[in-house]
């Protein structure tokens, strides 16, 4: 069952219209939450990444996890197949632009799958499609965001969807956007949605269907045939070639009979002409390929179902549960393996931001280093003038004390002046050199 699931993933088709679809009417009421008392209704833990509070403003919901949105579901597990959903919530008026809240679709009870419907505060929406733990963009380029600036708010908006044969109609605010064929799931469960680091208040949930499918269990027992839902998508798009060629036919028409019509008319029928012929022609082209891939599934459904069968009756059967035991345990692995080197990385940004704060100390250190070398230069230059005007007063003193010495000659032994010892030269030299040596260094 499992390689069934993966190869309708492979082959699931998404295919954007912008014209209604659905016209069915849901005028039966399965479920009208106003969030009043949300306990015991909703499955809600309050930790480190999630709080949810029952207040008055509606069911808060805070993802305090800034790296992946989360799920909310009720705690009776339902599923549906045809319906129309309705979720009113408002934007938390302190939080950033970035924030988004939406609805999950079509939830798989086993995890393998949904779709996710959000709209930010940016006015903006996207289409999301859960595999796993991976969400994929199916609208859109790039993180798959579209602008919708006049239909949504950045404080209370009404997201309804209605889906019937795997075709989905979105409204925002009672507006029609687009229309989205998704043919991999047939029906699941309905839950909220809070995007990373947002935060919001849903106030009410309404789910409704037709009179052929009020009664959701047995809805949910019913089997559905896949095949005959992707002929059922095939028929929508067959229709709206169809609906095209007789476009297209008007517009010859009205161009062959338009006889006094003005150029810029006749030329602009031509043209829409032109345009739509494209597009019938791409449509078919489209129609001719999902033929193809249709036929290529059930090829493949047909070998996978020979498949199991001789597993299931064959005595290697263990051997290859293991075998997928084995691969699950990998893929438990390579989680570690890759958190393990988004910490590396981490610790890698921080070394990085360290070495940069070393560096910018370093150079102020040499700075500082630069500034005392020209201080103690400047002092050697001036132990240096001192020295050159102590040589020359010492050479004054010694002529002044040579004259003397000639002076005194002529004079009587008793009043002859008494010479003071000298100062030893070389030791004032020597402390002079000394303390050069220690500016120096």
């Amino acid at each position: 069952m499992r390689k069934f699931i993966v190869v309708l993933v492979l082959f699931s088709v998404f295919y954007p219209v912008f014209t209604q679809q659905v016209n069915k009417e849901f005028n039966r009421i399965l479920v009208d939450d106003q969030f009043i008392r949300p306990d015991g209704k909703w499955k809600q833990e309050s930790n480190i990444d999630n709080q949810f509070l029952g207040v008055e403003d509606g069911f808060s919901v805070w993802r305090k996890n800034t790296k992946a949105g989360y799920f909310i579901f009720p705690e009776k597990n339902t599923e549906y197949s045809v319906y129309e959903v309705q979720i009113i919530f408002d934007f938390d008026k302190n939080s950033e632009n970035s924030n988004s809240a939406g609805l999950v679709l079509q939830a798989q009870p086993d995890g393998s799958g949904a779709i996710v419907i959000e709209l930010n505060k940016k006015r903006q929406y996207r289409i999301r499609r859960a595999m796993g733990n991976t969400l994929v963009n199916i609208s859109g380029s790039g993180e798959g965001w579209l602008k919708a600036k006049k239909q949504i708010t950045q404080g209370r908006n009404t997201l309804m969807v209605r889906t019937y044969d795997k075709i989905y109609d979105i409204y925002i605010n009672n507006q029609y956007i687009r229309t989205f064929t998704e043919i991999e799931f047939s029906k699941g469960q309905i839950g909220l949605y809070i995007g990373a680091g947002s935060r919001a208040y849903f106030k009410q949930l309404v789910v409704k269907t037709d009179d052929d499918h009020a009664n959701p269990d047995l809805s949910n027992n019913t089997p559905i045939d896949e095949q005959k839902a992707l002929a059922q998508a095939l028929v929508k798009l067959k229709e709206t070639i169809n609906k095209k060629d007789k476009r297209i036919a008007e517009l010859e028409t009205q161009i062959r009979t338009g006889g006094g019509g003005s150029r810029r008319a006749d030329s602009m029928l031509m043209r829409q002409a032109e345009e739509a012929s494209m597009r019938a022609a791409q449509l078919n082209a489209e129609l001719e390929q999902q033929k193809s891939e249709n036929a290529r599934l059930k090829e493949t459904v047909e070998r996978l179902e020979t498949f199991r069968k001789n597993i299931t009756e064959s005595e290697n059967g263990d051997v290859i549960i293991n075998l997928t035991n084995m691969n699950q345990r990998q893929k438990e692995q390579i989680e570690m393996l890759q958190a393990t080197i988004r910490n590396l990385e981490k610790g890698q940004a921080d070394l990085k931001q360290e070495k940069a704060d070393l560096t910018r100390d370093l150079s102020k250190a040499r700075a500082e280093s630069d500034q005392l070398r020209n201080a103690s230069l400047g002092l050697q230059v001036q132990m240096i003038e001192k020295d050159s005007i102590l040589l020359s007063q010492e050479a004054r003193i010694q002529k002044t004390e040579d004259a003397l010495a000639k002076c005194s000659r002529h004079l009587p032994k008793e009043e002859r002046p008494v010479k003071e010892p000298k100062k030893p030269k070389r030791k004032e030299k020597e402390a002079v050199k000394q303390e050069k040596g220690l500016f120096d260094e």
